[in-house]
């Protein structure tokens, strides 16, 4: 055991464990919200048991960091259309002259800020363990199971978990981050009894790593495989079908395995509270770009009216598209990202070794042993203008050299979004933007057009240096790991 972990625990659970008169103020404000959004019920003849759930309940929030979560528990008789509407105009008049933002998780919910926490107002259905009607049903059943086995030791332990999630950049289930949400967290704890008993266990995780807090599988684990198919499975200790991982990103959660073993072989502050990095000027942004020597392209567009979740998947599926659509035009795509700062600017960009093509190509035809494609093959390319060379017979395979019509990756990008990107994948509220022409194509150092945002200098700064933060405080080398040999998971 690193001496130094506990000590570096103690720092930080004195910064992140709320005290007296902190609580006092949460509490009230909880308290204040349940009677705000239980008038506003009984006004809308909204019968609903409403509820304080979430972190604030358990009590593993973070000191300044509440998030305070009011559910409104609603018959079952209710229907799907009823929920979303009645309980948001409910919820919009409770926090009527706070600033109200429609979020969306399986259904729309309300998020606003009052003071320093953010409160959301989430509608579910008052169902019996089981018989669930929709995802956030399960809330209620959650906070009564980790409050009945947190005691208050392991919620500090959550606690620093937390904070070192936040730090390393992979705490947070929501579509922009992927990452591990506040249950995940409360069950690692509750699974491997620490903090660090935790990040050791992660640093030996494996694909396909199961975790039953319950023992609800029975050591049976070929069912999840074929159910969940993901790289991290965490049963929902109070719904046997449900992984509480299948938000994770694999590279969220491969990068807590290796931040875990970078802790755990150099144990620093810096891991729960990184410093600042500094944004790069122009003139630095362009001599990274410079001395990539490759090309950067981004596709820049304005306001989606919709919830913010639902604008950033559509901004991750329009990052796909494009990628994939420019690999099958014969770039060589190396890398891709996405930024949004979820109001007037939502860009992806894609990084091309080239941003001009070969004006020739090679296109492979039909095997010569079937005929009729052949045919098809020869008849469409013998004499046609944009054939360089042949068709001629490689191996078994008909080929020909043709010369590309458009050469330029703007060229080509812009005939492809001219229904919208439609064509090509981007999906609708993206591709209506592009068609109202609220977009930019922006090449390499057009992007520095950008950097007068102070959001999207940390982004393209980040982006641009590329290596996790911890590569830069410690030397590389990792931990010496007991066993590499892969346990899915062991019933403590």
């Amino acid at each position: 055991m690193n001496s130094s972990i506990p000590k570096i625990s103690e720092k930080v659970l004195r910064r992140i464990v709320p005290g007296k008169r902190e609580r006092e103020r949460v509490y009230a404000l909880s308290e204040e919200l349940v009677q705000r959004v239980s008038r506003a019920a009984r006004t809308a003849s909204l019968k609903a048991e409403v509820s304080v759930q979430g972190s604030v309940a358990k009590d593993t929030w973070l000191s300044g960091e509440a998030d305070i979560d009011i559910f409104l528990r609603v018959d079952a008789g209710l229907s799907r259309a009823q929920l979303e509407t009645t309980c948001l105009a409910v919820a919009k008049e409770a926090i009527r002259g706070y600033r109200a933002i429609e979020r969306f998780a399986e259904h729309p919910y309300i998020e606003a800020f009052i003071g320093s926490s953010r409160v959301n107002i989430v509608p579910c259905y008052n169902v019996k363990k089981g018989m669930w009607k929709s995802a956030t049903d399960r809330t209620p059943y959650h906070t009564e199971y980790v409050k009945e086995h947190l005691d208050a030791a392991l919620r500090n332990e959550v606690r620093l978990l937390k904070r070192f999630m936040k730090g390393i950049g992979t705490y947070g289930a929501e579509i922009r981050i992927g990452g591990f949400s506040g249950m995940l967290c409360e069950i690692l704890i509750l699974y491997y009894r620490s903090f660090q008993k935790t990040l050791q266990a992660a640093s030996r995780w494996r694909e396909g790593t199961i975790i039953d807090l319950e023992n609800l599988l029975g050591g049976d684990y070929e069912d999840a495989y074929d159910l969940f198919d993901r790289s991290l499975i965490v049963i929902d200790p109070v719904d046997k079908a449900r992984n509480v991982a299948a938000a994770v990103r694999d590279e969220k959660l491969w990068e807590f395995v290796a931040f875990s073993r970078a802790f755990l072989s150099a144990p620093s502050l810096k891991f729960f509270f990184p410093p600042k990095r500094k944004w790069m000027s122009r003139n630095e942004f362009l001599r990274k770009l410079d001395g990539r020597e490759t090309s950067l392209v981004g596709l820049a567009f304005g306001r989606i009216d919709a919830p913010v979740d639902v604008v950033w998947g559509q901004i991750f599926k329009t990052e796909k598209s494009i990628a994939r659509f420019l690999q099958t035009r014969g770039f060589e795509v190396m890398r891709s990202s996405s930024f949004s700062n979820e109001g007037d600017l939502n860009l992806v960009i894609i990084e091309l070794q080239n941003e001009i093509l070969p004006k020739s190509m090679k296109r492979i035809g039909p095997p010569v042993e079937r005929a009729s494609e052949s045919s098809r093959f020869l008849e469409a390319h013998l004499r046609a203008k944009d054939t360089l060379s042949g068709p001629w017979i490689e191996k078994d395979r008909w080929v020909v050299l043709k010369a590309r019509r458009q050469l330029r990756v703007s060229e080509i990008l812009r005939e492809a979004l001219r229904d919208g990107g439609q064509s090509i994948g981007v999906p609708s509220l993206v591709a209506e933007a592009v068609r109202k022409k609220r977009f930019s194509l922006l090449t390499g150092r057009q992007l520095s057009r950008l950097l007068k945002s102070g959001e999207f200098s940390e982004f393209i700064s980040a982006y641009l240096r590329g290596e996790p933060r911890w590569l830069r405080w410690r030397p590389v080398d990792f931990p010496q790991l007991e066993s590499d040999s892969f346990e899915p998971s062991k019933h403590p």
